[in-house]
């Protein structure tokens, strides 16, 4: 069903251009000392992660497991401790089995939905990163 995005006004290059920009937004995340606190950007982004992972992998789009990849280099960049990454973990959890009950088929609006987070998701990225966090 990858073309089938396609159909939906979504376009693989558009979705291929976005998740390369939030892949380097990610890599610009400086790194800070490990520490127990991060923002709540962080769980934000771990919580899109979640729910563009069972999106795109929905709408059959051939990523594999790119989002869980991306969450991890998240954790691996933000160094928290481990009470920090367990909450991050759960962030993204919580988000793909909510994504999954919601949207258990692809339609129009799970594609529509996809993109928005990917946007939220490029944005929260970017915000992180000029705050000072991951890199």
């Amino acid at each position: 069903m990858g073309q089938g995005l396609s159909r939906f006004g979504t376009e693989k290059a558009r979705h291929h251009a976005a998740a390369a920009l939030v892949a380097f937004a990610l890599a610009m995340l400086p790194a800070p000392a490990a520490h127990a606190s991060f923002p709540a950007k962080a769980a934000q982004l771990a919580e899109i992660l979640g729910a563009v992972h069972h999106l795109r992998a929905l709408c059959d789009t051939n990523e594999g497991q790119l989002w869980r990849n991306k969450m991890i280099e998240m954790i691996d960049r933000l160094k928290p401790d481990e009470a920090g990454r367990q909450r991050l973990v759960k962030h993204f959890n919580d988000a793909y089995y909510r994504y999954r009950n919601t949207y258990p088929a692809c339609t129009v609006t799970a594609a529509r939905q996809a993109d928005r987070l990917m946007q939220d998701g490029q944005r929260l990225s970017e915000e992180l990163a000029a705050q000072g966090y991951g890199r």
